[in-house]
Formats: C-alpha cells, sequence, structure tokens
C-alpha cells in the first residue's frame, strides 16, 4: 500500500500524510475507507478555503489529481461606504452609494421602496428617464424635486442567497407654494361658505386664515379653521357659518416654513336674492322690494331672449323711502339700457 498525501496547491503546503495529519489546521481532519479511497473534511468553510487541492500517491512515477474547492458568499452591503438617509433641497443635485461585497461580486441596482419609477436622469443629465430600476452602484438625480422624495433601496445580489438589501430615506426640502381652486366664493347671508387653500411645503408648513384687516382668524361660534395633512401637502379650508354682511371681505390665506412664506386671497361676495317666475322678477332686501312685471324675462348671459317690462312696483320702508327711490331710479336706468342692448 503506497503513501497517500493530501496538499495545498497555491502555498504548496502539506495536509496530510497517509494516516498522520501534518497541518495545525483544527477544521481540516482526514478520513479513508478500505485505504482504498481517502476524503479531506473542511469544516467551517471560509474563503480563505477557495482553491486547489492535490491528493497524491507515492508510486514510481507519482500519481496525482486535483479539485478545486470554490467558496461562495452571499452578498454583504458595506455600511461604511454607503450612503446615510439624506436632506437636500429642492433643485440641487443628489447622489446616493451603495457598496457591497462577496463572491462572485454583487451585482447592484437601485428602485424605490414604494414601487414607483425614478425619475432619472443618469450621470450625464442630459436624458430624463422614468425607470423602475437602476444599475450599478452610483444613483445621480439632477435638480432633484419634491416628487423624488421616499425611500430608496439599493439591492445587491450575486446569485447566492439571501440577496441584501438597504434602505436609504431622501427628503426634500422646499419653501412653501399656493393653489386655490377659486378665488372668487359667493354666498347669501345665513348661508354656510367654505374658502380653500392647497399648501406644498417640506418642512411642513404653518399654515393660517387672515381677515381684511391683517387679524388672525381664530376658529370660534362662526368660523372653524380646519386643516387636512397628507405628506407635504396641506389642505386648508375655513368654514363660515350663518354668513353676515361683515362676512363679505377678502380672506388671505398663509403658509410659512423655514425656507419661505407665501399668500394667497379669497373674496367672499353676497349672492343677491332675486326670484324669478313667468310674470316677474322680484329684487328684495331688508327693508324694500321691487317687482317687475315682464312678458318675457331676458337672459343677460346671451341675450337669447327678448323682453318687455310692462311696470315696476316698488315698496320701500319709511325711513328709506329716499334713498331706496334712488335705487329704484337706477334698476329703471338699468332697464332701459338693457332694452336698447336687445334691440
Amino acid at each position: 500500500m503506497q503513501p497517500v498525501a493530501w496538499v495545498r496547491v497555491s502555498t504548496q503546503t502539506i495536509l496530510s500524510i497517509h494516516h498522520r495529519m501534518v497541518t495545525e489546521n483544527a477544521r481540516i481532519t482526514l478520513s479513508y475507507n478500505d485505504h482504498r479511497t481517502w476524503f479531506l473534511h473542511i469544516r467551517n468553510v471560509q474563503e480563505t478555503d477557495r482553491g486547489w487541492y492535490m491528493c497524491q500517491i507515492n508510486t514510481e512515477p507519482m500519481t496525482s489529481q486535483k479539485g478545486y474547492l470554490q467558496v461562495v458568499v452571499p452578498p454583504k452591503v458595506i455600511e461604511e461606504e454607503s450612503s446615510m438617509d439624506l436632506i437636500v433641497k429642492e433643485g440641487s443635485d443628489m447622489v446616493l452609494q451603495c457598496k457591497a461585497q462577496g463572491y462572485p461580486e454583487p451585482y447592484i441596482m437601485w428602485r424605490r421602496e414604494d414601487g414607483l419609477d425614478i425619475n432619472y436622469n443618469g450621470i450625464t443629465g442630459k436624458n430624463i428617464l422614468d425607470m423602475n430600476v437602476v444599475d450599478g452602484e452610483k444613483l445621480m438625480i439632477r435638480k432633484i424635486s419634491r416628487l423624488h422624495m421616499g425611500s430608496y433601496l439599493c439591492v445587491a445580489s450575486n446569485g447566492v442567497p439571501p440577496t441584501r438589501s438597504k434602505r436609504i430615506n431622501v427628503t426634500v426640502h422646499f419653501p412653501p407654494m399656493l393653489m386655490i381652486p377659486n378665488q372668487l366664493e359667493g354666498a347669501r347671508i345665513g348661508d354656510y361658505s367654505k374658502l380653500e387653500c392647497h399648501s406644498e411645503a417640506n418642512p411642513p408648513s404653518i399654515n393660517y386664515w387672515t381677515n381684511e384687516r391683517g387679524d388672525m382668524i381664530v376658529s370660534g361660534s362662526r368660523f372653524l379653521d380646519d386643516k387636512i395633512r397628507t405628506g407635504y401637502v396641506c389642505k386648508m379650508i375655513l368654514h363660515i357659518s350663518n354668513v353676515s354682511v361683515a362676512d363679505f371681505s377678502s380672506y388671505r390665506c398663509v403658509a410659512v416654513n423655514a425656507l419661505g412664506e407665501t399668500d394667497g386671497i379669497i373674496k367672499l361676495y353676497e349672492i343677491t336674492t332675486a326670484v324669478e317666475s313667468s310674470n316677474e322678477i322680484l329684487f328684495e332686501s331688508e327693508n324694500y322690494k321691487y317687482s317687475v312685471n315682464v312678458t318675457e324675462v331676458t337672459d343677460y348671459l346671451d341675450e337669447t331672449k327678448g323682453a318687455i317690462y310692462d311696470n315696476v312696483t316698488s315698496y320701500v320702508s319709511s325711513s328709506h323711502t329716499l334713498a331706496h327711490s334712488f335705487v329704484l331710479y337706477l334698476i329703471l336706468i338699468s332697464i332701459k339700457d338693457n332694452l336698447l342692448n336687445i334691440v
């Protein structure tokens, strides 16, 4: 029976000779079967164990056989060489970096945690693309906007499970901006009215309303300042119940944060009561009422109908006779002008 030896080829280190272990590495052991089959065992395999191993039989000439031990390592993100959570100002450039190690060398890709596409313009910044996945260790976005805000995942994989990922939260700061759905709102006395402003800001803004004099409006018996926040968007709603004459005015919605301030104005106006019937149009207020009998009501917006004004009847309280006689005169002048326009 010829002696058998195991050798580490890269270092020419003899590991065993026949029944005796030579190496001092306790992880390496030897076994054999009827001295015909010899096994080299390596416990707790490490990357340093990767390489060629050779079994030698001391014959003349020497007989040998080599085998390669491939040691694969799952990916691992190198925290100290990768980006941390980031705060950037809107309009500036952003670069995220992710480093990983493993064997084979890990492949790295970027994606948004919420599944949305990345509005990506690459290293050169020339072409803007909506991409679900971006490859490479670096993710660069030029002229970042609030739409880029969110959590980004750096995903490292090399075919050896498990795949590893790192979450990087990107926060975009920008000054407030306002959007007003309706700058003019109408209401009747005694009705309920609602004024609405939408603001966007990050850091979150302080939002409030002021009246025409500049006084801040505080929620009370008739006014309710309501705010609905969703992310960096704040919907400001000013509820006004039991509208009075004094409420017909301008209202200012204001949004302020550390980066700036902005405001917008909404005008609340009175809707005059007008009751239309087949033979009269009735204008009325607290102390007077005017009844204009007509053969047909005129639509002054599109001038599609004509009208014949038969007579005008007024009812005025005694304390306002002179003032409302003047109002009646203005109505008659208006009727005359409208008839001329129709003709």
